[in-house]
């Protein structure tokens, strides 16, 4: 399918957000002739005029690639409380899963693919990389910025179809507030949360975030439940006129009761009962399948950031910053699936009952140490001005994986479909073996310049050169006697250099309009993840010798200014290929496939006037295996890469204290691919989202926000191993907010 070829569906949405922005366009001549009217101007700010990075030195309007920015206003008029409902506003991101193998894993961590591609290790918080294995909630950040495209340039290894930035609240400089915050739900989830500035002396601001949260039985199961109790900490010094430093601290403890999943009906199912294949009805999705007591979550993550600016001279600075970071997670969780025998020709006999026998079990830990160093310089030279950063960054990430033992036995493996029931259990979920630990390490040496020529002409140019290290324990499959195995290798190591880099070119024919062209590629070497692609032991001890995957993305785009730069409407065309490791005949991994994801987008972000507020994203995108190793998947999608999604949130102040605002979110469907098809399919959707709020005075605000407003019943991740996760149905939150 050409990438041009579009729906109705497609043009609409086009035109819509094209009409929309012609339309400002015409007010804002005649701007001038509006009768000036006596209230206070209540548009939210969802327009944000740049990135917090330092590493891009220009505004959103003139920087060449897609960058989506959620404002702290956007955060909060939605509710938005996890890191998951935050990316719903933004087309072309899919929370869906890609799983296994493409097959499907479902956990409770974070997961994502911008562009088509998995953007799992490439979450940042303030511009350094996460410690991954958790679920993050939105309490400590102000700010979301989604930039897409390859940018190993920017943030190092990875990152093929994008990453995403998590901007702290850290402390304000001359600022004094007190922020108390509570929530309520129909499904009975209480959030109560504080956030202060104070100013304790001349020389210091302190911020201090905390939260408590408890609830999340969203399917109304009576046993999911979800803790959370988090601080955060930041202190600002300011030592002198041109040095500041700043010190951030997070504490998050999460003692959850997730569910995995509800059981899936697959072909084998179908054919032996007479079912439809596919999730269970949803009469059933209330049912809990999981195994009370024993089924559990424990999260602890704490990270520690010391950051130092400092001002050389007048247009030369240096900056310093230091992280340290650790995640401990255990999770003991049933894999419901319909029980089943497999005889010795492996043929499956099927029953009409839930096997709770299988479980996800996972003792891991996390521990991230990075440190940036960075110069800061801008000269000019004629028509010419260089915004220049040299940089230096040395990281060192460590993933522990302790084995666990399922030592439960359970007064009964299945259970009723229809029906299921609570069992009693004896034993436990043990730790078993020495744990596996890899760590991660390199060294990384770049620099960027953003140059503007003359009025009309602006380049960018970055490079990365970076040294990178795996080293730790690793397993893999073999057959022995019939049966399989997984021998564990010692001492596997994966080390090289790589070099990324990214440079574009922009005409400005007005300072409002930036039409420009943009190159970057990406490495992602292998052991970048913490973990080895292998199936043979000959594949571990040869470890080095599999090359990096590359991704190259190329973009062409504009973007315009309207309404005196309140709104900002943007277009652009997007190409990605990604080389990828395939396997020859002997189980061997090497570079031999290649995928790609092509499309278009345009997104609107605003204030259309002073009172209606807009933020609307749209993207086509289209996935393929261009090349296989077998040739069998060539023609193949990708996992998670839905054709079109598209996204709107409209905030309008009806008066000086009533806000109402509602949105939607579209995707035309998931599609899982597994050994060279398409496995299963979600199926179109569109949920739509509804706040009200009322301002009772400076300090008091009521906000009510509906979630799911039409009850749609939607998928929200599946696995091949039989499970899959259905979406929360309508939800009626009420909220009180106190300034002070």
């Amino acid at each position: 399918m050409s990438t041009f070829n579009k729906s109705p569906l497609t043009v609409a949405l086009s035109l819509a957000l094209v009409t929309c922005a012609l339309n400002a366009q015409a007010v804002e001549k005649v701007k001038e002739l509006a009768v000036t009217k006596v209230q206070e101007n209540k548009a939210s700010q969802y327009k944000v005029d740049k990135v917090a990075t330092h590493k891009i030195a220009t505004d959103l309007i003139d920087t060449p690639k897609t960058i989506t920015v959620i404002s702290s206003e956007l955060l909060a008029d939605q509710g938005v409380t996890s890191f998951a409902d935050a990316l719903r506003n933004v087309s072309g991101v899919s929370t869906f899963g890609a799983g296994e193998g493409g097959g499907g894993n479902i956990t409770t961590n974070d997961k994502l693919t911008i562009r088509g591609f998995s953007a799992n290790q490439n979450i940042y918080v303030d511009g350094i990389r996460d410690v991954s294995g958790y679920s993050r909630d939105m309490f400590n950040f102000e700010q979301l910025e989604v930039s897409k495209g390859a940018s190993s340039s920017l943030s190092g290894k990875g990152s093929s179809g994008g990453s995403v930035n998590l901007v702290t609240k850290t402390a304000k400089k001359d600022e004094v507030f007190t922020n108390v915050a509570a929530s309520f739900d129909e499904k009975q989830s209480l959030r109560l949360s504080v956030d202060t500035n104070q100013k304790v002396s001349e020389l210091a601001t302190v911020r201090i975030n905390a939260l408590v949260a408890d609830g999340g039985d969203y399917l109304d199961n009576g046993v999911e439940e979800y803790k959370t109790t988090a601080i955060a900490g930041s202190v600002l010094l300011d030592v002198s006129e041109k040095t500041d430093i700043t010190l951030n601290a997070t504490y998050m403890k999460q003692d959850n009761t997730p569910m995995l999943g509800l059981p899936w009906i697959t072909e084998g199912v179908a054919k032996a009962f007479g079912l439809k294949e596919g999730p269970i009805d949803s009469s059933l999705w209330d049912n809990y399948y999981g195994v009370e007591g024993r089924d559990m979550e424990e999260v602890d993550m704490a990270q520690a950031t010391l950051l130092i600016e400092h001002q050389l001279t007048e247009h030369t600075s240096i900056r310093s910053n230091t992280r340290i970071a650790t995640n401990d997670k255990v999770s003991v969780l049933t894999r419901p699936r319909f029980a089943s025998t497999r005889d010795a020709d492996r043929n499956y006999t099927y029953q009409n009952e839930i096997d709770r026998s299988w479980v996800q079990a996972i003792d891991h830990s996390n521990d991230l140490v990075v440190s940036q160093l960075d110069l800061i310089t801008k000269f000019e030279s004629g028509d010419v001005t260089h915004d220049v950063v040299f940089g230096g960054e040395y990281y060192r990430e460590t993933l522990t994986n302790r084995p666990l033992s399922n030592n439960t036995v359970l007064a009964s493996n299945n259970t009723s479909y229809t029906n299921p029931v609570m069992t009693a259990y004896t034993g436990a979920v043990e730790r078993s073996g020495d744990a596996v630990e890899t760590t991660g390490t390199g060294l990384a040496i770049y620099a960027l310049d953003t140059i503007r020529i003359g009025e009309h002409w602006l380049a960018t140019a970055g490079v990365r050169f970076e040294d990178y290290k795996a080293k730790g324990d690793a397993s893999y499959w073999k057959k022995v006697d019939g049966n399989w195995t997984r021998p564990l290798v010692k001492g596997v190591e994966a080390k090289g250099d790589f070099l990324s880099y990214n440079f574009s070119i922009a005409y400005k024919p007005n300072e409002n309009t930036n039409i420009y062209f943009g190159y970057a590629n990406s490495q992602d070497p292998n052991g970048g993840s913490l973990s080895f692609k292998s199936s043979t032991e000959e594949q571990l001890v040869n470890a080095s010798k599999v090359k990096p995957e590359e991704a190259k993305s190329y973009e062409l785009g504009a973007k315009w200014d309207l309404f005196d730069d309140a709104l900002q409407l943007n277009a652009a065309l997007f190409l990605t290929e990604k080389t990828v490791l395939d396997r020859n005949e002997e189980r061997l991994y090497f570079l031999a496939g290649k995928q790609e994801v092509k499309g278009f987008e345009l997104g609107l972000t605003g204030e259309i006037n002073d009172d209606l507020s807009i933020i609307a994203s749209y993207t086509h995108q289209e996935s393929e295996v261009i090349q296989d190793f077998t040739a069998d998947m060539i023609g193949d999608g990708l996992t998670a890469v839905p054709e079109d999604t598209a996204s709107v949130w409209m905030s309008y102040a009806a008066s000086s204290k009533l806000t109402l605002a509602g949105g939607a979110q579209y995707s035309s469907g998931d599609t899982y691919w597994r050994r060279n098809r398409a496995y299963y399919e979600t199926g179109s959707m569109v949920i739509v989202n509804a706040m009200a709020s009322y301002e009772f005075n400076d300090a008091l605000t009521l906000q009510v926000n509906i979630d799911n407003l039409t009850d749609k019943e939607y998928i929200t991740d599946y696995s091949a191993k039989g499970h899959f996760l259905p979406g929360a149905p309508r939800n009626i939150k009420v909220g009180v907010n106190y300034k002070f």
